[in-house]
């Protein structure tokens, strides 16, 4: 299970389309920016930026792993869902340009 925190923005969107797509099951969380949520302490523990967009993926290799930043997140997502990405080579870094 994944757990996507996300407020209203496009990259937010971008991480909710990819899940969706690979069919990958995730709880959202949604941030409400105004109230400053994405600076509590719950939630800088995930992003130490304090910027929204972070999943926690409970079910990774060695327990349970934090992302941040849209790229690494649907970087991630690809890779761990075998579609999407090529694994190697120049499709992969065309699809990552």
């Amino acid at each position: 299970m994944i757990t996507l925190y996300a407020a209203k923005t496009p990259n937010c969107q971008k991480i909710s389309i990819a899940l969706e797509g690979l069919e990958f099951a995730y709880e959202l969380k949604m941030l409400d920016l105004r109230a400053d949520q994405q600076n509590a302490p719950e939630f800088v523990s995930i992003s130490p930026n304090g910027k929204v967009l972070a999943i926690v993926d409970h079910d990774a290799e060695g327990g349970p792993m934090s992302l941040f930043e849209s790229g690494a997140i649907l970087t991630y997502l690809g890779d761990k869902g075998g579609r999407l990405l090529a694994p190697s080579g120049s499709i992969r870094y065309a699809t990552l340009a």
